[in-house]
């Protein structure tokens, strides 16, 4: 896929899903310039605060706690955990190198980002309160 048809689709797999933790955040589309590097300090030299936490989970713990199946889900919470289970596959498929960066602490935003078929990094972008 070229990264414009990835950009529509991770639009159609976020489309009103909420990434909900003490709040609910909506997914939205990053991206960078051509040639920077897949590591914190290039992604984020001019999107977090000198001051800034900065930390690197795996995809698989990022989605680990919504795409858990429990006994007493209801047809609403099994369409949530296929619509994760959607997007995570979105993101494996039509990504390389991806990485999950956790930036600050209590308000964290967080970026899951990696390169397309074509070398261009793209992402996504949602938000976790954590008190």
């Amino acid at each position: 896929m070229t990264t414009p048809e990835i950009i529509t689709l991770f639009k159609q797999v976020t489309t009103d899903l909420l990434w909900s933790s003490e709040s609910d955040y909506p997914f939205e589309i990053v991206t960078w310039d051509r040639g920077v590097d897949l590591d914190r300090t290039a992604l984020f030299n001019k999107l977090a605060k000198p001051n800034d936490v900065i930390e690197t989970i795996t995809l698989a713990d990022f989605f680990a706690p919504v795409l858990t199946v429990e006994d007493w889900y209801e047809a609403d919470e099994l369409a949530l955990v296929n619509r994760y289970t959607d997007l995570s596959h979105a993101i494996e498929s039509n990504l390389s190198d991806v990485k999950v960066f956790r930036v600050g602490e209590v308000n964290i935003a967080i970026y899951i980002v990696g390169k397309t078929p074509g070398g261009d990094l793209v992402g996504l972008k949602t938000q976790v309160v954590e008190t």
